[in-house]
């Protein structure tokens, strides 16, 4: 499916990082994902682009109001130089602005995936991809960007979605990302239909445990130096002992192991109150603008079991085949809820912690209700 520029600006865009991905191949499997990197790509993109003799006209309120670039610095000494240019092609903002940009200049159709962490849905990216469909994700930093499409990120975006070029029907948007100000930035393409992949925050609570426990026993540097009281062989005996057995001593190691985790500033920072991170924001920030919300975007529809939906899910995405199932844990809940005496224990015992998220819960499983049914075709 051929590009359609909008614009003289992304036009130039377009040719621009076409380009930049040409040279910066030469090189990036030599660079580490470093800033030192990026300094490094920008003199050799710039010397390359001044080379070539071709003209990039990008207006400096295109990469302010388009893009919405934060970057004060390249903004106010933007001249439109090859430098300029090559500092624009290797920045996070840039490469966050890829799906607006394709859904600007390509007739697609884009599909949300809007997926809040300990869901359960990582496995549906992989039934996506292996389809042979782009799935954009929010680059919004620098590391971020260096995960995801590497350290020429829009470029390197580009390259990938024209590689599918027979899958260019569509694009998903997906990842962890606040709802409302994604539909907010997609302007007029933000009325598509998709999918909100949430659990119950007792369920994310103990997902979240279980993965952190998993992690500091596999010696993850993060959350390692997060606990450093914790040693991983002392993690994994706790764990042994405690679900190979019904020892009262052991269990109760698992469990202050466990509280010790949630009591953690990363912890909390990342997983307190999770639903409130991807649901609320300036404009949304309580159930009844949240309702309002869901019932604007009605094609946007909360799917709150993985299982339980699949069909559902498979149906709002336009996908087929059946969603791989991953599980990276070490602990299951039922060993984690039997460590603080059963699941009615363990529910009291986080209750505390995410007041504000089971409202939050209330008003999607509310929604679920009102929009499933609708939502399916009948076979």
């Amino acid at each position: 499916m051929p590009f359609r520029a909008r614009s003289r600006d992304d036009d130039s865009v377009y040719r621009c990082a076409k380009l930049c991905h040409d040279i910066a191949g030469e090189v990036l499997e030599f660079l580490p994902h470093t800033r030192e990197s990026q300094r490094i790509l920008v003199d050799l993109l710039t010397g390359r682009l001044a080379a070539s003799g071709e003209d990039f006209p990008i207006n400096v309120r295109y990469i302010a109001e388009t893009i919405k670039c934060p970057d004060e610095y390249l903004i106010a000494n933007w001249r439109g130089s090859y430098e300029n240019l090559a500092w624009l092609m290797v920045h996070e903002a840039l490469s966050h602005f890829f799906a607006r940009f394709v859904l600007d200049n390509w007739p697609v159709e884009p599909y949300l995936i809007h997926h809040v962490p300990k869901s359960a849905g990582t496995s549906l990216y992989e039934l996506i991809h292996a389809q042979s469909y782009f799935v954009a994700y929010p680059q919004t930093t620098f590391s971020a960007m260096c995960v995801t499409s590497g350290l020429v990120g829009f470029p390197a975006q580009l390259a990938e979605f024209e590689r599918h070029s027979t899958r260019q029907d569509r694009i998903y948007l997906g990842g962890h990302f606040n709802l409302p100000s994604m539909l907010d930035s997609l302007g007029k393409h933000g009325n598509c239909q998709g999918i909100s992949l949430v659990r119950s925050p007792i369920e994310s609570i103990s997902s979240a445990i279980r993965y952190v426990w998993t992690l500091i026993e596999q010696k993850d540097a993060a959350w390692a130096a997060a606990y450093p009281s914790f040693a991983p062989q002392q993690l994994t005996s706790i764990r042994e002992a405690a679900t190979r057995s019904d020892d009262s001593a052991a269990l109760a190691a698992m469990r202050e192991t466990a509280s010790a985790i949630l009591q953690g500033a990363l912890f909390q920072e990342n997983y307190d109150e999770l639903l409130c991170q991807y649901y609320y924001n300036g404009k949304v920030d309580d159930p009844t603008t949240l309702t309002g919300l869901l019932e604007e975007y009605r094609n946007i529809v909360p799917c709150i079991d993985m299982a339980r939906d699949e069909e559902l899910i498979r149906w709002q995405l336009r996908i087929d085949g059946k969603i791989p199932r991953v599980n990276v844990s070490l602990l299951s809940h039922r060993d984690l809820a039997r460590a603080f005496g059963g699941d009615q224990a363990f529910r009291a015992a986080i209750a505390p912690r995410i007041l504000r998220s089971s409202e939050i819960y209330g008003v999607l499983c509310a929604q679920h209700v009102r929009s499933a049914p609708t939502a399916v075709m009948p076979s």
